[in-house]
């Protein structure tokens, strides 16, 4: 796994650590990984195995997707981070920010 990937999913599970208002002590034990290796994890310098990141997103109570947030440009995957990100929002909100999106879309498409 390419380091950019590592830090990106990094930074997205220590996020999600820092919103829970947990310690890394905390979520380390609770996964049964040392602090030392969830703070590798965190900085990006190790990439946990997939039996790990789903431990911890579930510890964290997020989707596993979301630790992958930003780490891929293909569509499937940025959609996905769309929903995780309009999913708290409100219902009028919500449909706000859809239409934004496709008066932008639009616009860019006419650059081409």
């Amino acid at each position: 796994m390419s380091d950019n990937i590592a830090r990106r999913i990094g930074k997205n599970i220590a996020a999600a650590r820092k919103a829970s208002k947990r310690t890394q002590a905390d979520v380390a034990e609770a996964v049964g990984i040392d602090t030392v290796s969830l703070s590798r994890i965190e900085r990006g310098v190790v990439t946990p195995g997939l039996p790990t990141l789903d431990k911890i997103a579930d510890e964290l109570r997020v989707p596993v997707g979301r630790l992958f947030d930003g780490a891929s440009a293909n569509t499937s995957a940025l959609a996905d981070n769309i929903i995780s990100q309009l999913e708290p929002l409100k219902d009028a909100d919500r449909l706000f920010l859809v239409e934004q999106v496709q008066i932008w879309a639009k616009k860019l498409a006419a650059k081409k």
